[in-house]
């Protein structure tokens, strides 16, 4: 067999056991495939996946603080509306916002902290400014595919917090 039968014969191996057949497309980067995760490293001039021995799950949502989050949040001491209430809270990479569906007032928040599995956030309310205190800060950590959400703030010299467990939407 020649040298193209030979690489052709090793293609079809690796087609026919799903072996090697994601692609590496930047060194460092991790693949999941069959179950197990393999980084892409530098092999001579090629970028090869490198079987890690760490189990993995294909097509998982990524663990992230970006998205729609949705919950019940739960004030004290309570408020004119009550203690519980509903929160909308979106996180982008370029910004965040939070709404109060129940209340009828939210607004933006302005990042001032964040890693992979945490942020820290100031609320500047934009609507429904009579039912909502302005200028709390808010902390979200991300656990076991929730964020853990606490609110603090103060109106008229009255501390307030809230706290909620929100889930992706």
């Amino acid at each position: 067999m020649g040298r193209l039968g030979t690489i052709i014969a090793a293609m079809m191996i690796f087609a026919a056991t799903g072996e090697a057949s994601a692609q590496c497309v930047k060194q460092g980067d991790e693949l999941c495939q069959n179950g197990q995760t393999y980084r892409c490293e530098k092999t001579g001039s090629e970028l090869t996946p490198i079987f890690q021995n760490l189990p993995c799950t294909v097509n998982a949502p990524a663990q992230t603080l970006t998205g729609t989050w949705v919950g019940s949040g739960h004030q004290s001491p309570a408020g004119d509306a009550g203690a519980d209430w509903s929160i909308a809270m979106t996180i982008r990479n370029d910004g965040a916002s939070i709404d109060y569906p129940s209340l009828g007032c939210g607004g933006s928040l302005s990042q001032t902290s964040r890693d992979e599995t945490s942020a820290e956030f100031h609320e500047s309310i934009t609507y429904g400014q009579d039912t909502c205190i302005d200028g709390g800060d808010i902390t979200v950590r991300f656990f076991k595919g929730n964020l853990s959400w606490t609110w603090v703030g103060q109106a008229d010299g009255q501390p307030y917090n809230a706290i909620a467990v929100l889930t992706r939407q």
